[in-house]
């Protein structure tokens, strides 16, 4: 399940290696250090240095020098780690200078390399509320994805949309609580060595009335809605499904569900290399405009770009950042009591679906219903 880092970790891509060196002369700094998980992911192709979950960092942190310094890059961490990153994560100590000082020391041993750079340094992390150095340099340069990074993330996409839909067409059952859903959902992910950093579920009532409806012991009678991030070897997906159970709709629902299908068909069809995302999210919004829905945009964001974190940012009316290509996005539109959500990746400047659409959906499910206007997800009927 570590395939895409399997031979990469002993040495840096050298497409990442350029990015990075390049940033340092950009912003003239002769190190930086990088703190946050998804960082070390990305340049290392899928290290995992987490313990903790609930932290942006991990128990491991990398000095990368400026080309111009001639050294190589410095892995921190401490002794209780240095064993298993060392032999399951391959940090080769003939790659990396590898500093596993005891667990209560490791901090002053960053300050004190930290002192002896020459020149700046920077963090990708802020330290202060008025630090000068921009939140996250490293998010920049994280696209376009690499040729190894498509594979591991369309497996991902793959893996994560067979386990939402063995459990919505075969687990869940009316009767289950929303808690016995997520359970079911956690242990096939983690069986694929996919953790579930977000995983939102909605049965009924609550589906209706919250956007982010982390599971209760509220229990399944007409409707639930699975919302889940995946992610593996540090890249993350996104994808939402609903399933009702009985013959037919409710009116009300279907023609929600049918205005939120065509919001998320139009964000997809204008995602498109060099568009500003604040063009693509006003795509979405008139959209919802001409299907009667006008207001409901303003009571959750639309999604935007992602990769190795659930969102880099946010797609809003005033951002005047642009599509790059190679690019995962995760749209998320809903009208209150649905939602649509699929992870798609922009392309390279080439036609790279058979349609020949701007982009591609990597989260599909064979033989989910799709709508009949639209081609996005329906939601599933299940006889009770």
């Amino acid at each position: 399940m570590r395939a895409m880092g399997d031979h990469v970790h002993a040495g840096i891509d050298p497409v990442k290696r350029e990015r990075l060196n390049a940033l340092c002369r950009r912003m003239k700094m002769d190190a930086i250090l990088l703190r946050r998980r998804a960082n070390i992911a990305w340049l290392t192709d899928g290290a995992d240095v987490h313990v903790d979950l609930g932290s942006a960092t991990g128990v491991a942190a990398i000095l990368w020098f400026a080309e111009s310094l001639g050294r190589r890059p410095v892995l921190f961490t401490d002794n209780i780690e240095r064993d298993r990153l060392i032999e399951e994560e391959r940090f080769d100590p003939q790659h990396w200078d590898i500093l596993a000082p005891d667990w209560w020391t490791q901090e002053a041993t960053i300050d004190s390399m930290l002192q002896r750079v020459p020149g700046e340094a920077g963090i990708d992390v802020r330290r202060c509320a008025h630090d000068a150095f921009p939140p996250d340099p490293i998010q920049s340069i994280r696209t376009p994805l690499t040729d190894r990074e498509v594979d591991a993330v369309c497996s991902l996409g793959r893996d994560a949309a067979h386990v939402m839909a063995d459990v919505l067409t075969r687990l869940v059952q009316p009767g289950m609580s929303e808690l016995e859903v997520a359970g079911r959902l956690a242990g096939a992910l983690r069986a694929r060595n996919i953790l579930a950093p977000v995983v939102l579920i909605a049965a009924d009532e609550r589906l209706k009335r919250y956007r982010h409806p982390i599971p209760t012991a509220n229990r399944v009678k007409h409707t639930v809605m699975i919302a889940l991030c995946a992610q593996r070897l540090g890249l993350t997906v996104s994808i939402t499904r609903l399933v009702h159970f009985g013959s037919s709709l409710p009116d009300g629902l279907r023609r929600r569900h049918e205005a939120v299908c065509r919001v998320d068909a139009a964000l997809h069809a204008g995602t498109r290399l060099g568009r500003r995302w604040c063009e693509c999210l006003a795509d979405g919004i008139a959209m919802y405009e001409a299907c009667g829905f006008g207001d409901e945009w303003r009571k959750h964001h639309q999604g935007g770009p992602m990769g190795y974190d659930l969102r880099d940012f946010k797609a809003t009316p005033e951002e005047t950042r642009t599509v790059q290509p190679r690019q995962l996005v995760g749209w998320n539109p809903s009208i209150t009591g649905t939602k649509s959500e699929d992870t798609i990746l922009t392309s390279d400047g080439n036609e790279i679906s058979s349609r020949g659409a701007a982009c591609e959906v990597l989260t599909g499910m064979s033989g989910w219903p799709a709508d009949a206007a639209t081609g996005r997800p329906a939601i599933l009927l299940r006889d009770t």
